[in-house]
């Protein structure tokens, strides 16, 4: 009993619940994040390296992966891109690799980041007037759309600095994007798009909810104000199975069929009909975990484009936890 008693001693300790020396400095730390004007990587020295220098040769790795993917194609207008951790290898480098090169060519001066968020859910859509600090600089989040916005949804616009310190989403695409327009003045609007669960329990659309289209199409005027030239990410990933996220099976024996229901997913995306992708993920109340369900359809709702194109599809199978992670890549034009 004693041993559980400081066991959980412990573990309240970590978390900053009691009334010591830690909890001061954790308090210390998110005081000094506050009233600091930049968010600082938090990735930086695990999924890449801090150093500009090694960063640069990764970042040159990554792009030089897949150069053909988007061959004979104009800059595309929006992406889907996987927020995985560029460690795993081959099957990330090629996916970011398909999306990067496909903007290559853009005059695009802001880059509206959809981001999923994995650690908080103040709001279904959550901004930061915080620039972003790569290890090649900053990047400037755009002030004066955020000042639209303010003005246009009043108290209805929710600021979350605590969820995007700890948010990896809109961060992995800040430094390809800073890697790839380093010679170019250009700025971000970086906002994680909350769990959209509440939908799929009430079998219902997100478009239906006054919040969303009142978000959506603040957003949509307010760009179109600026007279910037976008591009728009949503930063997601497909499915996550296996022992790790819960499920009584090895993901490898399910990666095949895992396969086939990313391709119908795929195919309504490909398709521009983000509301039968939705409906998909509805019926199978997201047995599949789609993490990129959110960002995913509110890009759509948001962007304007003609067509679209499957540039990659990749599975990660990490064999030590027999689990399994999916994305893909997707391009519109």
């Amino acid at each position: 009993m004693l041993f559980r008693s400081l066991n959980l001693i412990r573990s309240l300790d970590f978390l900053g619940y009691m009334d010591s020396p830690r909890f001061y400095m954790i308090k210390n730390e998110i005081d000094s994040y506050m009233f600091s004007p930049m968010r600082k990587p938090v990735c930086a020295g695990s999924s890449y390296s801090e150093s500009p220098d090694l960063l640069s040769i990764e970042m040159k790795e990554i792009i030089e992966a897949n150069f053909n993917a988007n061959k004979n194609y104009p800059p595309a207008k929006a992406l889907i891109v996987p927020h995985i951790d560029f460690r795993i290898g081959p099957e990330a480098h090629l996916a970011y690799s398909a999306a990067y090169n496909s903007i290559l060519n853009s005059d695009a001066d802001l880059f509206v980041i959809f981001g999923t968020a994995h650690y908080g859910n103040s709001s279904y859509f959550m901004l930061t007037e915080k620039d972003f600090l790569t290890p090649f600089g900053k990047i400037e989040t755009d002030k004066e759309i955020i000042n639209t916005l303010k003005n246009k949804l009043g108290d209805k616009i929710v600021f979350d600095e605590l969820t995007h310190r700890t948010e990896h989403s809109i961060e992995l695409q800040t430094i390809l994007l800073h890697y790839i327009f380093r010679n170019r003045n250009f700025k971000i609007l970086p906002i994680l798009v909350g769990s959209f669960h509440q939908f799929i329990y009430e079998n219902r659309l997100p478009s239906t909810s006054k919040i969303f289209n009142d978000f959506t199409d603040s957003l949509k005027q307010a760009i179109s104000e600026s007279n910037r030239k976008v591009i728009y990410i949503a930063s997601a990933d497909f499915a996550h199975i296996g022992r790790k996220f819960g499920d009584s099976f090895d993901a490898e024996i399910a990666l095949e069929i895992l396969k086939d229901e990313d391709i119908e997913l795929i195919d309504s995306l490909v398709n521009v009909n983000e509301d039968n992708f939705f409906q998909k993920i509805t019926n199978s109340n997201d047995k599949r975990r789609i993490c990129g369900l959110s960002p995913i359809y509110t890009m759509l709702k948001t962007a304007d484009f003609k067509y679209s194109k499957l540039l990659e599809y990749q599975q990660w199978n990490e064999i030590e936890t027999k689990s399994a992670v999916s994305f893909a890549t997707i391009a519109y034009y």
